[in-house]
C-alpha cells in the first residue's frame, strides 16, 4: 500500500515519511492560519487567501515551485497589522514539493480582483 501524502510537510514529518507532502508553508504564514486555507480535491489542490489579513497592498508571486505573499502597505483598521508588521511579518511563502504538484499555479478567474479572497488552483501531478 502507497504511503499517503499530506497536505503539509509538518504532518509528514510527524507521520514519520517526510518526503510525502504537497506543500510547505512557512513559519510566518502559519502564524496567520485563519487568513488563508487549503482544500484537497482527486487532481488538484485550492488554496484561498484573504488579503485584508495580510494587509491593503499584498503582491503575489509565483516563482518555480512556491507562492510568495509581500505586504506593502498594513492594514490597522481590519486587524491584519495585529504583529505590526515586525520581525519579517511582511513575507509569507508555501514550498510546494515538485515530487507531487506542477510547478505552476493558476489564479481562479471567477472570483473577482477586488473581492477580499483569492482562490488559487495547484494541480498534482497524474500518478
Amino acid at each position: 500500500m502507497a504511503n499517503k501524502i499530506h497536505i503539509f510537510k509538518k504532518s509528514a514529518i510527524e507521520a514519520g515519511t517526510p518526503e510525502n507532502y504537497y506543500l510547505n508553508p512557512s513559519d510566518n504564514l502559519m502564524k496567520i492560519a485563519s487568513e488563508w486555507r487549503v482544500i484537497e480535491h482527486e487532481d488538484f489542490l485550492t488554496l484561498t487567501i484573504n488579503h485584508h489579513g495580510f494587509g491593503n497592498l499584498i503582491f503575489i508571486t509565483f516563482p518555480e515551485n512556491s507562492f510568495n505573499i509581500e505586504v506593502k502597505v498594513e492594514n490597522k483598521e481590519t486587524g491584519a497589522a495585529r504583529f505590526d508588521h515586525q520581525d519579517g511579518m511582511k513575507k509569507f511563502s508555501i514550498e510546494m514539493n515538485p515530487k507531487f504538484l506542477e510547478s505552476r499555479i493558476q489564479r481562479d478567474e471567477s472570483v473577482r480582483l477586488a473581492a477580499p479572497t483569492q482562490r488559487f488552483f495547484i494541480t498534482k501531478l497524474k500518478k
